[in-house]
């Protein structure tokens, strides 16, 4: 037993049967269902060595491109030894009410950070917004943007895998970042699983309206205005209690969350109260 143990340890510390790549999938589909399965399969299908690339699937809410570019962001600036590449889309095709010629929408766009994470990213609004501050290189990707529906199975698994293999050629138009549009510090990014509401908002803009630890605020979102408490951690609040805390995204300068505490899913979380609030949805923080 001992022998086949130690062989065990042997064969998994071997580089070659370790994943080189570590890629996430983002997208606006459900999670585990057909979507993100034949989108799984394109990809594998093009991937020289699909031994050496992990695939890791996130779901984001339907059309939600702010979530998309908030969790876009917090992968990509994960501190990873693999090579890293994000693959997201999210495209509500918003630009026009009118009748769409052969599928036509946004095609997909490369960025590298200075960390050297690749993102892929369909370019919808906020795809980009959240990485701005960090992104060296940022170019179109020569790829079909119509005649399909289905642009991330049909066209863009091809692209990313090419890119995943080494293969830069596919990058064409350089662009300027200054075209990515800023992200306003006042929007909803995410609801979490427990029914916390991630903002974007941060610690610096806490501090930079003079909000301490321990003070009262007013938050008024979906139209629904709550008393809360700015806090360091959502649990440094007494329970049913609103807490506009630094939340656990967001690195060096954390993200704001709305945490209202609770001891059981079936009470009333920060997301039943506040309505739900989708995402890109404005609040506002007044102190009291």
């Amino acid at each position: 037993m001992t022998d086949t143990i130690t062989t065990l340890q042997v064969l998994f510390r071997r580089e070659d049967v370790m994943p080189r790549v570590l890629l996430h999938n983002v997208h606006d589909y459900k999670a585990g269902g057909l979507e993100f399965g034949e989108i799984i399969t394109r990809l594998l299908d093009n991937l020289e060595d699909s031994s050496q690339v992990h695939i890791h699937h996130t779901e984001v809410p339907p059309l939600d491109t702010v979530a998309l570019g908030f969790v876009t962001a917090q992968l990509a600036l994960a501190e990873c030894k693999l090579r890293k590449v994000i693959y997201g889309n999210a495209a509500p095709r918003r630009t026009s009410d009118k009748a769409r010629k052969n599928n036509k929408d946004h095609g997909i766009k490369y960025a590298r950070l200075d960390t050297g994470t690749e993102v892929i990213n369909v370019n919808s609004p906020y795809a980009f917004g959240f990485l701005k501050s960090r992104i060296v290189e940022f170019r179109t990707i020569d790829s079909p943007d119509s005649g399909s529906q289905f642009r991330s199975r049909d066209f863009f698994p091809k692209r990313v895998a090419q890119l995943v293999n080494g293969d830069t050629s596919i990058l064409t138009d350089e662009l300027s970042i200054d075209d990515i549009p800023e992200i306003p510090n006042n929007i909803v990014t995410w609801t979490d699983g427990f029914g916390n509401i991630k903002t974007s908002m941060r610690k610096s803009d806490l501090a930079s309206m003079g909000l301490e630890d321990g003070q009262k605020v007013q938050v008024i979102l979906n139209d629904v205005s709550m008393l809360g408490v700015v806090s360091t951690g959502g649990f440094a609040v007494d329970r049913g209690m609103l807490a506009v805390n630094i939340g656990s995204s967001g690195y060096d300068n954390p993200f704001v969350e709305l945490f209202l505490r609770v001891h059981h899913m079936g009470e009333k979380t920060a997301a039943v109260r506040f309505d739900y609030p989708e995402g890109g949805a404005e609040f506002e923080l007044k102190a009291l």
